[in-house]
């Protein structure tokens, strides 16, 4: 599903700037406007953040509002690096997501495993993941779990005009008590350009793919 917002946020309060060494909570407020395949709508988004140089605690919470329908997001993710490797680091996320406009009933994810700082530059990072994640498609009438090897790699990069962030994660289904076939392709790109009187313009694509295996029969001639 590709999937287009453009959003001006009206309110910005304690705005987190990263790779910061704090042992003090900040906060991020934004609400806006949202777009999304013609239809206009409000949305809000909230973060709680926690940066050190070997620590990273992040709590976020993402809503819209379309044409009576809703998507409600919200995720911890906690990472500490290695003390005799800093370049490593291990990491679990939690979070949930409920989408009405998609039919989608209340989903749970948790994911775990260990990332590596590819690359620490003065305008930007690129980091990749490598974990096992499960979750349940239906998380308040189902307890069946769908398990994963996930993968990603993530690129935030700022410039003088405008700050950008790609991520790729990849989920490869290990578990076969769900029929179906769930191993997919998550990609996002953002791009955040300021504007006059603290506005900010973005624009986020996200689009998932489900990746179906294709078997290819063999005849054999008599």
């Amino acid at each position: 599903m590709k999937k287009l917002f453009f959003i001006l946020p009206l309110f910005v309060l304690s705005p987190i700037k990263g790779q910061t060494d704090s042992t003090t909570w900040k906060h991020f407020l934004r609400l806006g406007i949202v777009n999304v395949d013609s239809i206009n709508g409000g949305f809000g988004y909230y973060r709680l953040n926690r940066t050190t140089f070997n620590t990273f605690r992040d709590i976020r919470l993402f809503a819209y509002e379309l044409n009576n329908n809703s998507f409600i997001y919200l995720r911890y993710k906690s990472s500490d690096k290695y003390l005799s490797q800093p370049k490593f680091y291990r990491y679990t996320i939690t979070s949930f997501r409920k989408n009405s406009r998609a039919n989608v009933n209340l989903q749970y994810q948790f994911d775990q495993g260990f990332g590596y700082f590819i690359k620490d530059y003065n305008n930007g990072l690129i980091n990749m993941e490598l974990g096992h994640a499960f979750d349940t498609s239906d998380y308040l009438n189902a307890t069946r779990k769908t398990s994963y090897v996930k993968t990603g790699i993530f690129w935030d990069h700022d410039t003088n005009y405008f700050s950008s962030k790609f991520e790729l994660e990849h989920f490869s289904q290990i578990s076969e008590v769900i029929e179906n076939k769930l191993s997919r392709n998550i990609y996002l790109f953002q791009l955040f350009f300021p504007l006059n009187n603290g506005f900010i313009l973005i624009l986020i694509m996200k689009k998932k793919i489900i990746l179906v295996k294709i078997k290819l029969m063999q005849h054999q001639l008599p």
